[in-house]
């Protein structure tokens, strides 16, 4: 007479799917699981013990002591009878006067099952997964102490596969978390690096709009110059005369490009310890054409021979811009005054202590509201209108005096005209090496 397998549960599927979201099946040995049927074994005294998973088609071992299998077919599964009874402990005492299994080939051959015990291993949905179980090779009987110790061992097992499900889970959610994270510090360097790029690329905007700035008024300086020389071709020395001044604006034009192109290679500065009043003497022609004949120019330079540290081209830059936006505010006539003096600077909180020179663009026009007085070095605010003004030249001015050591302040009121200073700190005098006194 063939055997006769076990019949599927009335919730098979859903069981089936209970298993399968374990991920479970056909995974390492786990020691905890090991524990569990060494435990079997012993208390029940008996050769061979299992943590049977039951499967659509197979029963498979995640744990196992005394066979040297790891899964058999489940039409021969003494377990797949055992979970259809899941409230207690399946037993059979002798399999060869069973007749669910007498004609079973675990009975009639290898490993010539005769006793079985099969406490199920239930899941937080009350669907039987399997069994932790033992078996023997000779007929017995099992006491009231060792079916509760193989239901005490099956809650484990069920218990253990929970957890492990959890640990899963979150290691699972933690590689999750970790590729998220991954992407994220990919994100954050590609942001850093654009953010970068960004303020590079605005920061050569601005520099590029205050040299365009810059150079309008060299070459105001230059048209002024060349327009002198037309009306004056006849004379020979004036046609000298304005000819250096003009090939003076060219060379402070040369001097800003070579200021642009630094700034866009992100180069050091061209730092030199410079004369400012020797600098000043030697641009008067190209500032007097800057301002115009229609404004008188003065110069009252208190600080000789006292150096400074900072960029030529952009002292050239910062004197034009200070001086186009005086000749501006003074509209067709005024005074303008540069002026130079070396003061002695303590218990100022924006200025380290010492000797700092002072150079001064002050003119006699209406002065500056006090609303608009804190925002001129602001980058592009401007007061004229669109098109004649980018907003940069006295935020450059103010970059230039912060980066020779000062700072730059304002003195201005109504109808009393206004007062732009750089404090550049002093390095000292050209000639105190030679004449210390």
């Amino acid at each position: 007479m063939p055997h006769i397998p076990a019949p599927f549960s009335p919730n098979e599927d859903e069981r089936a799917l209970s298993l399968e979201h374990l991920g479970v099946l056909d995974s390492a040995p786990e020691q905890e699981f090991d524990d569990i049927v060494l435990l079997a074994s012993t208390l029940c005294d008996v050769p061979v013990a299992l943590v049977s998973l039951v499967d659509r088609e197979r029963q498979w071992f995640k744990a196992c002591v005394g066979l040297d299998v790891r899964e058999t077919h489940r039409d021969l599964a003494f377990c797949a009878h055992a979970i259809l009874a899941p409230a207690d402990v399946s037993t059979v005492e002798d399999a060869r006067l069973d007749p669910r299994f007498e004609h079973s080939a675990l009975v009639l051959g290898p490993p010539y099952i005769r006793f079985y015990a099969g406490a199920p291993i239930i899941d937080d949905t009350g669907h039987a997964l399997g069994t932790v179980c033992v078996i023997d090779t000779k007929p017995r009987a099992l006491t009231e102490q060792q079916r509760t110790a193989l239901l005490t061992l099956a809650r484990q097992a069920a218990s253990l596969l929970q957890l492990r499900l959890l640990k899963n889970q979150r290691e699972h959610r933690a590689e999750i978390l970790e590729k998220e994270l991954s992407q994220a510090k990919a994100l954050n360097k590609l942001s850093e690096e654009s953010l970068h790029h960004a303020r590079r690329i605005s920061s050569l905007g601005m520099v590029t709009a205050s040299i365009a700035h810059d150079f309008n008024n060299i070459l105001q300086a230059l048209s002024a110059s060349l327009q002198m020389i037309r009306l004056r071709a006849r004379r020979p020395k004036d046609i000298e005369q304005f000819s250096d001044t003009g090939l003076q604006a060219v060379e402070q034009g040369r001097q800003l490009i070579s200021h642009l192109l630094c700034s866009v290679r992100l180069d050091s500065p061209n730092l030199v310890c410079l004369d400012v009043n020797a600098r000043l003497e030697e641009m008067r022609d190209v500032l007097f054409r800057t301002a115009t004949e229609s404004i008188e120019l003065a110069f009252d330079l208190s600080a000789p021979k006292t150096v400074v540290m900072c960029e030529e081209a952009q002292l050239n830059a910062a004197v034009l811009n200070l001086l186009s936006n005086a000749r501006d505010a003074l509209g067709e006539a005024g005074r303008i005054c540069i002026s130079t003096r070396l003061v002695f600077v303590e218990d100022d909180v924006s200025l380290d202590g010492g000797n700092y020179l002072v150079l001064s663009v002050s003119d006699s026009g209406p002065g500056i509201p006090t609303d608009l007085a804190t925002k001129i070095f602001e980058p592009f605010f401007t007061t004229k209108e669109r098109g004649k003004g980018t907003g940069l030249g006295l935020s450059q001015v103010r970059e230039f005096a912060e980066n020779a050591g000062g700072t730059v302040r304002v003195s201005t009121a109504p109808n009393k005209g206004t007062a732009v200073s750089l404090y550049l700190k002093a390095l000292g005098r050209i000639d105190s090496a030679i004449n210390p006194t």
